[in-house]
């Protein structure tokens, strides 16, 4: 498909699609920000009473996002995008939750007194939040038709979900006492909503000939997804494996593709259930704040590479991705790489990449 935006999108398609099946077509997947000469386009600022009214004041969001979008250059793969975002528990509202807004995110306000009254916890889209999701994809195709690719919103389910309709610390506590209540929780929100959710998004996007992207800019062209559990940080190997991981793989094997988001160093102890799983494609390893560069955590990679997964690599900068690049196979790595940078230093770091792919080294 041709963009305005992004000339050679197709070729960025194809560098992912070939990315989840740990191949090469030219060179490796690289997103990476290059500084814009673009003039910063206006956009009137405007007054709200509190953050919920901000929220949902879709029109002035979508302003504003459009706005940025067109101010970006975008050279590698990074290519121009907007993020339908009402915060990482929004599908908490699809079973009778409410939200609480701040300026950055939002959050649940939990509503079951137990595990075990989850199931009776009826999934539906019609509420004030989802369908909000709904409106800003429709706005998205419509505005950004030919300019850019609308993606999905962020979708925290399996023991996510239950942790915002219960609360971590209450599950936490259920796990303790009620493991099994746990673990039918998490199996009924993934078979009553997770299809469910996903595809009332996909179906939109798919219908105006679009690729699916998600909160982070992967590629497929078809339904494909960044499958997560944050509160998997809080459990052992055996809790976690007795509770949330069937659910995990329910959800991978309704999709073509999926790359798992593995947040802190306290979710590392669950690498070895999740590398083992034939339905993961790809790992996204976040090593949080203060635990960088990317170039600490090769043996992380390294492991994800003998697994046969594909890898999303957030380095710090171009020197973080060129100490990583040297000690990996090119095939199946994506460098998404911190910083911003001039349009000369973007060329430059990706010959070396295309030195790298071909098996020529790293130049200086």
């Amino acid at each position: 498909m041709e963009l305005e935006l992004k000339p050679d999108f197709d070729r960025t398609l194809e560098r992912f699609e070939a990315w989840w099946k740990c191949e090469i077509v030219d060179r490796p997947p690289v997103t990476l920000g290059v500084r814009s000469g673009k003039p910063a386009v206006a956009v009137p600022e405007k007054k709200h009473g509190n953050w919920q009214d901000y929220w949902f004041d879709l029109d002035y969001r979508m302003d504003q996002a459009e706005a940025a979008i067109c101010r970006g250059t975008y050279a590698a793969d990074t290519f121009p995008r907007f993020w339908p975002n009402m915060g990482p528990e929004v599908c908490a509202t699809v079973f009778g939750a409410d939200l609480e807004f701040s300026q950055p995110t939002a959050w649940s306000k939990p509503i079951a007194r137990a595990c075990r009254d989850i199931p009776s916890l009826k999934p539906n889209l019609d509420n004030p939040y989802w369908n909000a999701v709904r409106k800003l994809i429709e706005m998205s195709l419509e505005r950004g038709a030919g300019r850019w690719i609308t993606g999905l919103t962020d979708l925290h389910t399996n023991g996510d979900l239950v942790a915002a309709l219960r609360e971590p610390q209450e599950l936490c506590l259920d796990i303790a006492d009620d493991i099994e209540s746990v673990r039918t929780a998490c199996d009924y929100v993934t078979e009553a909503g997770y299809r469910l959710m996903f595809e009332d998004q996909w179906a939109r996007v798919r219908a105006a000939g679009q690729p699916c992207t998600t909160w982070t800019a992967t590629l497929h062209d078809g339904p494909a997804y960044v499958t997560n559990c944050d509160f998997i940080c809080m459990i052992s190997p055996g809790q976690f494996e007795r509770t949330i991981l069937p659910s995990i793989v329910d959800e991978m094997r309704q999709l073509d593709r999926n790359i798992f988001h593995l947040d802190g160093p306290g979710a590392l102890r669950h690498l070895p259930a999740l590398l083992a799983l034939p339905e993961l494609d790809g790992l996204q390893w976040i090593y949080g704040a203060g635990n960088g560069p990317a170039a600490r955590w090769v043996d992380v990679y390294r492991r994800a590479q003998e697994a046969g997964k594909c890898l999303q690599v957030c380095c710090a900068d171009m020197r973080d991705a060129e100490m990583v690049a040297r000690q990996l196979r090119p095939e199946g790595v994506w460098l998404d790489v911190g910083g911003s940078y001039s349009r000369e230093e973007a060329e430059a770091f990706l010959r070396n990449v295309e030195r790298w792919a071909a098996g020529k080294g790293w130049s200086r």
